[in-house]
């Protein structure tokens, strides 16, 4: 698969892979596969956070019902 890169995106991943002795693709391919489990792990807490919202939405519901 090819992927085109701006200029300066395409220099910095230049720069880095020679910093770290890697190939481009693979210093690429790893920061995909971060960025990609980050996102997994941000969409789960987001998730979690939206679920507390809707108990917590409950919660004072039913306290308001019960004053």
């Amino acid at each position: 698969m090819n992927v085109e890169l701006e200029k300066t995106t395409f220099q910095k991943v230049d720069r880095a892979s020679k910093l770290l002795g890697i190939k481009k693709n693979q210093l690429i391919d790893r920061a995909v596969l971060v960025y990609i489990d980050n996102l997994s792990k941000y969409l789960d807490l987001k998730q979690e956070l939206d679920a507390w919202d809707v108990l917590s939405d409950e919660a004072l519901t039913n306290f308001e019902k019960a004053l």
